[in-house]
């Protein structure tokens, strides 16, 4: 793994809104701290990628991402940096949250 060059991984992006769960499910799926995880939303602000190995697939990047609906005074830019992800990956996983209803931004995302 440590061989293959990071161009010649699959690139997994996670995408959502803020608080939905995504560096959760990324620090769970890397059995590391990957991600810092806090009830503040907003706590991911730009894309934090990590490399490691997910059998079958083999070497992979995993990018989170900051929330498509952060409305803080930076959160047009992180909005666009979670953009400019998508253009990157091989692979988008959408994370929902369990609670509430998809929105129309949920939808929109999901479209791209």
């Amino acid at each position: 793994m440590e061989q293959t060059p990071k161009a010649n991984r699959v690139h997994i992006g996670f995408f959502g809104r803020c608080n939905a769960g995504k560096s959760t499910l990324i620090n769970m799926l890397t059995d590391q701290p990957v991600s810092l995880v806090s009830e503040v939303a907003g706590t991911t602000t730009d894309p934090i990628s990590k490399s490691m190995e997910i059998l079958p697939l083999g070497p992979v990047v995993i990018t989170d991402t900051a929330g498509i609906d952060d409305t803080s005074e930076l959160g047009a830019l992180r909005i666009e940096k979670s953009e400019e992800i998508i253009k990157k990956i091989n692979l988008a996983v959408y994370v929902l949250r369990n609670d509430e209803a998809p929105t129309a931004d949920d939808m929109m995302w999901l479209n791209k």
